[in-house]
């Protein structure tokens, strides 16, 4: 388990520094005062980058990244995948069963306060906790991290995901919680997913469709 914490620093560092920060926010702000203070903030540069930028924590990015993977090697796509649908299905039994009555901002402030909504975007009004796109964006990213060498590159796939999740509390689509515990499902869950895969490996998942097509 060590392995993995000491050759992805470039990641884990800032994800825990991250965590540590966002705990003690929940703990001395309630979810509204984060929420507006979290929304005074808006331009239009950023929201145009928020509007897109949301778009690389969805489910076919994730997709078109295992594909891409097939080829160079099945182990790490199944890394990619496996990490992806588990933690998928966390969420979204979450937010069918236990959180069902969760609302999102645009829900919960309603007559209550006027938050700035970005134009053209569609915001929804339930299933808020936790957020389905950053929990695909910790686990996708952070798988990617651990598959790298280049640590530069580490420290760019964390920045990505804390955009996306960023993304979601700027659009309005979620609260700051809802994309904390998703980030926390996406971690926990590729860790997990990885370790199994490195001790349960066969030698077939070394191989890759460039390989196959060679033989």
């Amino acid at each position: 388990m060590n392995t993995i914490f000491k050759t992805n620093r470039p990641f884990l560092f800032p994800y825990v520094l991250f965590i540590v920060l966002g705990a003690i926010l929940l703990a001395i702000k309630t979810k509204i005062e984060i929420q507006l203070g979290f929304n005074s903030f808006h331009t239009s540069f950023f929201d145009t980058f928020f509007y897109y930028t949301t778009y690389l924590g969805d489910g076919t990015i994730a997709i078109l990244v295992v594909i891409i993977l097939l080829p160079i090697r099945y182990g790490y796509a199944f890394t990619v995948g496996f990490s992806n649908i588990i933690s998928a299905l966390i969420t979204q039994t979450l937010k069918q069963t236990v959180f069902v009555d969760a609302v999102r901002p645009k829900k919960f402030f309603e007559g209550i306060h006027d938050l700035y909504f970005v134009p053209g975007v569609e915001n929804y009004l339930y299933n808020s906790f936790p957020s389905g796109h950053t929990t695909c964006a910790f686990s996708l990213y952070f798988a990617l991290a651990v598959l790298v060498k280049n640590k530069v590159l580490k420290s760019l796939f964390f920045c990505i995901a804390l955009l996306i999740g960023y993304s979601r509390i700027y659009l309005s689509q979620h609260f700051f919680e809802d994309v904390y515990a998703g980030s926390l499902i996406g971690v926990i869950t590729t860790i997990c997913v990885y370790y199994f895969i490195q001790k349960n490996e066969k030698n077939w998942m070394k191989g890759s469709l460039v390989k196959s097509f060679k033989s």
